[in-house]
């Protein structure tokens, strides 16, 4: 009879601020995580290479300026999220401090793709005033790779009161972590208000190829303008391809 190989569980360490300065470390498995995120998935070589050579483009250049990343989509469906996620965790291989925030307040997913993970204090507290920026960040694996997630979805009225809190919190950001990649709600959803539309740039546009609709990537890229810095594709040849606009 063969005998059955055994594969040991990874696991990865998050460090969470739990009050007073004191910080909380936990493992956690990664068997948890959204498959598609590559901080828990080994098994994509050719995904994480992609990444790393995007990430390797804005680090090296100096075509993407300020050092925050708005991420979007035309719509839901395009794998924004995880894109960020994945930005992110390439962009801290290379060396850099990041600071990845879920500004999607209506819609939050960070909590779900990490295995619904509980936090103390969110982004939204922050912009609220009830904890402090650093307070609401936690790292992953490392000192380099940080979140920001929401705690409890906000609806559309606290959105309006509170958000403009939130360009002080991007300045703290900024202040303290080399790069910030924002995960933003859609370019064509009704959460895409009047604050993305005037502080969300530089931005970039997460497509999937054949899936996206051509009429609804003309509509969002008409929507950012100026702020449309580049374009993400997914799902091409189960790679990413970095395309830098000529807008901006």
């Amino acid at each position: 009879m063969a005998t059955q190989r055994v594969v040991p569980e990874r696991r990865l360490s998050l460090s969470m601020p739990v009050g007073d300065g004191r910080l909380e470390v936990v493992d956690f498995s990664t068997e948890v995580i959204h498959p598609t995120l590559l901080i828990a998935n080994e098994q994509s070589p050719l995904d994480a290479a992609s990444y790393r050579n995007v990430a390797d483009q804005l680090l090296t250049g100096e075509w993407w300026r300020p050092r925050r990343i708005f991420v979007t989509s035309p719509t839901t469906g395009d794998g924004k999220t995880c894109t960020a996620f994945n930005l992110a965790w390439a962009m801290s291989t290379r060396g850099a401090s990041v600071l990845l925030l879920e500004l999607n307040f209506a819609r939050p997913r960070f909590s779900s793709v990490l295995g619904g993970l509980q936090i103390r204090y969110g982004i939204d507290c922050a912009i609220r005033r009830l904890a402090y920026p650093a307070d609401s960040v936690f790292s992953i694996g490392g000192e380099l790779l940080n979140v920001s997630a929401v705690k409890t979805a906000m609806p559309r009225g606290d959105l309006a009161r509170y958000l403009p809190q939130l360009s002080s919190y991007l300045n703290w950001g900024s202040s303290n972590y080399d790069w910030l990649i924002l995960d933003c709600p859609p370019v064509l959803s009704f959460a895409w208000n009047k604050w993305f539309r005037k502080y969300a740039r530089p931005a970039l546009l997460v497509v999937r190829d054949q899936h996206t609709p051509a009429v609804q990537v003309r509509q969002a890229t008409s929507r950012l303008g100026i702020s449309l810095k580049g374009v993400l594709l997914n799902d091409v040849v189960d790679s990413v391809v970095p395309e830098r606009t000529d807008a901006g």
